[in-house]
C-alpha cells in the first residue's frame, strides 16, 4: 500500500474517510463468520444472502516484472439476488505504472459474475457453486488501462467447515482472446481460522498458468483476513507474493459495507 499512497496520496484519503465512519460503529460482530471480500483469489461457494448488499471499496496492487498495476480506488458489490445466486459486480480506477514507458491513470475493465451454489454443506458434503466472471474491455488497452477484449473465467469452488476452520479448493479456466494473451488453467486451495467471531485469518495457495509469451506459469503464496467492527461493517486485507514461477506481488486493502439480512430465508 506504500506505492499507491506515494504514487497517489490524495486517493489514499478515501480509506480515512471509510475508517472514520467505521469508528461510531465498533460494537462485537455478531453472528458474522468470514469475510465475503475480495481479499482472497480464491472464492468461496457460499452466497451473499437473499436481500443482502455488501459494498467493499479497495485498492488492489500487483506488480510483476514487467511494471505494476494497481486498481485505486475500486468498489466491489455483491448481491444475493436470490437464495444460493449471487450477482457480483467491481468498478475500478487503474493506475498502470510500466517499468519501461508512461504512467497511465484512468477507468479499468469492469467485471460482472453471477454464483450459482448447487450443493449446500452437509457431515460429509462440502458446498460447491459454480462462479462464471466476465471482465469486459471498458479501460484504454493502448494505455495499459484494460485487456482490450473480454476475458472469461470459469470456476468451480467446494468449501468444507469444521468448528472454527474452513478449507476452500476449486479451480477453473481463464479465456483470453486478446492479440498476444493466452487460455489458462487456475486453482489451488484456501484454508482460514475464525480467531474470534469478529476475526477471520487465511493463506491461500493459488496456482496459474502461462498467461502469455512473456510471463511464466506460477504458485502465489497469500495471506490475509477480515475484522468485522459490527454486522454492517468490516475492513479486508491481504498481501502476497509467488513462491514459485514468475515474480509477483500482490497487496489488497479495503473496507466494506452491508446491509440486509445474514442468512437466506
Amino acid at each position: 500500500m506504500y506505492v499507491i499512497w506515494n504514487t497517489y496520496p490524495k486517493l489514499s484519503y478515501l480509506y480515512i474517510f471509510f475508517l472514520i465512519y467505521a469508528y461510531p460503529h465498533v460494537t462485537w460482530a455478531k453472528k458474522i463468520t468470514f469475510s465475503t471480500a475480495d481479499e482472497f483469489f480464491l472464492d468461496t461457494p457460499v452466497t451473499t444472502p437473499y436481500e443482502r448488499v455488501t459494498l467493499d471499496f479497495h485498492s488492489f496492487h500487483s506488480r510483476t516484472k514487467n511494471g505494476s498495476t494497481t486498481n485505486t480506488p475500486a468498489l466491489v458489490a455483491n448481491v444475493g439476488v436470490y437464495p444460493d445466486v449471487q450477482a457480483y459486480a467491481v468498478i475500478p480506477a487503474t493506475l498502470a505504472a510500466p517499468n519501461h514507458g508512461s504512467r497511465h491513470y484512468g477507468y479499468g475493465d469492469v467485471k460482472l459474475g453471477l454464483k450459482y451454489r448447487f450443493v449446500h454443506e452437509t457431515e460429509t458434503l462440502p458446498s460447491i457453486a459454480l462462479y462464471p466472471k466476465i471482465t469486459f474491455p471498458s479501460g484504454e488497452s493502448d494505455k495499459g488501462l484494460g485487456n482490450g477484449t473480454c476475458i472469461g473465467r470459469f470456476p468451480l469452488w467446494m468449501q468444507k467447515t469444521w468448528d472454527k476452520w474452513r478449507v476452500t479448493t476449486g479451480g477453473g479456466y481463464f479465456v483470453n482472446p486478446a492479440k498476444g494473451e493466452r487460455n489458462y488453467p487456475f486453482g489451488g486451495v484456501l484454508i482460514q481460522l475464525q480467531i474470534t467471531k469478529y476475526f477471520m485469518l487465511g493463506n491461500e495457495f493459488v496456482g496459474v498458468g502461462k498467461i502469455n509469451a512473456h510471463n511464466k506459469a506460477k504458485l502465489i503464496s497469500n495471506f490475509g483476513g477480515s475484522y468485522f467492527f459490527n454486522s454492517h461493517s468490516f475492513l479486508a486485507f491481504s498481501i502476497g507474493h509467488s513462491i514459485a514461477g514468475a515474480k509477483n506481488f500482490v497487496a489488497f486493502l479495503g473496507y466494506g459495507i452491508a446491509w440486509g439480512p445474514l442468512t437466506d430465508p
